[in-house]
């Protein structure tokens, strides 16, 4: 079986509600280009890559001009096709555009090989439990302090047992307002933070230990997450456990964070790291250093992974960013009492979607 043609399509997904805002950002849509492969016996895969509304076109081109053409006639094997586009790619940089354009030809891939095999890309895999806890995460920065509540309040009554708000606010003492107000609501329940890459090390630590007395439950990404050298000099200065890797996008780079004690929870964003065979082999690094998983986005595909690895510890849905969320699905996989159970039977990933939602947000 080899691959006979890869085809790309770019949609622009709006958000549902509230634009996004955090410490930088102001996200209206999110662009998935999404690939098909298809291969010399009749069997094709989908997969994906996404970015917060920048981008995609030039992921797509890559793929359609670069990548694919390159790959075509390969043995449909995805670890090795994987390899062979990196090597092909990787003079445009190791992470970043390489990979994400990467990720949607493997989890295609991934796609085709399960179907092959008449299975269910998570029994393909090898399933060891039937459904992951979610957190409720919301990109809220810009929320006005009652709408953030009110939406904390919301994701409680939909069962949640875990939460995560941004904090950045100019004022230290918003920050410390807001968290407060939030833990007066949930209660003794996990909550967590999200920074955004927004700190130098002298606020990160102010920051940290000004949020210290709420407890929160990890503090993501404090500082830029090229600094791999200032936090591990960060995770000695503070108590609070560190989160962080929706923008690390190598196993080089996972390395060097593990290795240097510099993060608590991999986040690892299965699209940014270059697909489903990266992200399996950041994940044995991440188990040999005993540091779970907690990884970014992409939450129908992330769930099937975390219920196949041991140290699969907690999912993040983020409101309006799933597919779910994004109205783009044919059949809709929403959390329920604060758990995801992914849908099992269907060969292959099973993440159908909408054709013709697709065609009225097509780029």
């Amino acid at each position: 079986m080899r691959i006979e043609a890869v085809n790309t399509r770019l949609a622009r997904l709006p958000i549902q509600g509230v634009p996004w805002g955090d410490t930088f950002h102001h996200v209206t849509h999110i662009e998935y280009c999404i690939t098909e492969v298809k291969t010399d016996n009749g069997l094709s895969g989908v997969g994906f890559s996404h970015t917060s509304g920048v981008g995609g076109s030039t992921i797509k081109h890559l793929i359609d001009v670069e990548l694919g053409p390159h790959l075509v006639g390969s043995i449909v094997a995805p670890r090795p096709v994987w390899h062979k586009g990196w090597n092909f790619l990787r003079d445009l940089g190791g992470g970043g555009f390489t990979t994400m354009a990467l990720a949607g030809v493997d989890i295609a891939l991934w796609d085709i090989v399960a179907k092959d095999a008449r299975k269910s890309l998570i029994e393909y895999l090898g399933q060891s439990r039937g459904r992951i806890q979610a957190y409720a995460s919301g990109i809220n920065l810009n929320k006005p302090l009652p709408e953030l509540l009110d939406q904390v309040r919301n994701w409680k009554r939909k069962g949640y047992t875990a939460f995560k708000i941004k904090v950045g606010r100019p004022d230290i003492e918003e920050d410390i307002e807001r968290l407060t107000e939030v833990r007066k609501i949930i209660g003794g329940l996990p909550l967590m933070v999200d920074a955004n890459q927004g700190w130098d090390i002298g606020q990160a630590v102010r920051r940290a230990n000004a949020y210290q007395p709420l407890a929160p439950y990890f503090i993501e990404e404090p500082m830029l997450a090229d600094d791999i050298d200032g936090h591990g000099r960060l995770r000695q200065l503070v108590h609070t456990p560190i989160a962080l890797g929706e923008n690390v996008y190598t196993i080089q780079q996972w390395n060097q964070y593990l290795s240097r004690g510099a993060v608590d929870f991999v986040q690892a964003d299965i699209c940014r790291v270059g697909g489903i065979t990266p992200y399996l082999d950041i994940a044995a690094l991440a188990r040999a250093y005993g540091v779970p998983l907690a990884p970014h986005f992409v939450m129908e595909l992330s769930a099937q992974l975390l219920c196949c690895l041991p140290h699969g510890h907690m999912l993040e849905d983020v409101e309006g960013g799933s597919f779910t969320d994004l109205l783009c699905l044919v059949e809709p996989t929403p959390v329920k009492d604060g758990y995801f159970t992914p849908r099992s039977g269907k060969p292959g990933h099973g993440i159908e979607f909408n054709e013709d939602y697709l065609k009225q947000c097509g780029v």
